[in-house]
């Protein structure tokens, strides 16, 4: 066998082995990777800090849109606006480095502030990750500081309302148009109807 020949059939091999290997072991491709974080640095980036215990796990969206809702029982917070009964959102799986907490554990949460969803279906909501810097425990480190009690209750019923708030103000904007349309409307024929010289 020739040399050139030789190099075609190693690069097809090589090119062969990395297809079955993507094919055989997908997660290696797409496994989460972080760069390593104090709890301080993941304190000064978060938006929310917060002590809480998980109380469900939802899943939410399909494709590119899927997450899962974790609610937590919050008791400390850090930092940031929490509610007593908060959702945050977080990848659905861990090789996408989603939290995949269990129900009933405690954690020490830093979460950022970003946007679920798309259009009108858009929502503000606290987001974090396995890079986040959580923390599985319910000793918060000292360097949190001292804590502050919760906001009575929940986030998504805080997230629904202004949802709602969003709508009614488009609805009384576009009815505010319409009623200007049909008010110009109305001038306009009353002027053509009045207008001077006209014989009645």
């Amino acid at each position: 066998m020739n040399r050139p020949l030789g190099r075609l059939v190693a690069l097809a091999a090589a090119l062969a082995l990395s297809v079955f290997s993507a094919v055989l072991f997908p997660s290696a491709a797409v496994a989460c990777s972080c760069a390593t974080t104090t709890t301080t640095q993941a304190a000064r980036q978060a938006d929310a800090v917060f002590r809480g215990t998980v109380t469900a796990l939802n899943n939410e969206g399909r494709g590119d849109e899927a997450r899962t809702d974790i609610r937590f029982e919050v008791d400390a917070v850090y930092k940031g606006t929490i509610y007593r009964d908060q959702v945050v959102a977080s990848a659905r799986d861990s090789a996408a480095c989603g939290l995949v907490p269990g129900v009933g554990s405690t954690w020490i949460i830093f979460a950022v502030a970003g946007i679920e969803g798309r259009g009108d279906d858009a929502v503000a909501r606290l987001i974090t990750s396995t890079c986040s810097g959580n923390l599985p425990t319910g000793s918060a480190p000292a360097v949190l500081g001292k804590p502050v009690r919760p906001l009575d209750g929940s986030s998504d019923r805080e997230e629904r309302a202004t949802s709602t708030d969003r709508w009614l103000s488009r609805g009384l904007a576009v009815g505010g148009i319409s009623l200007l349309v049909v008010g110009a409307l109305a001038v306009v024929g009353v002027a053509v109807l009045w207008r001077p010289g006209r014989k009645r």
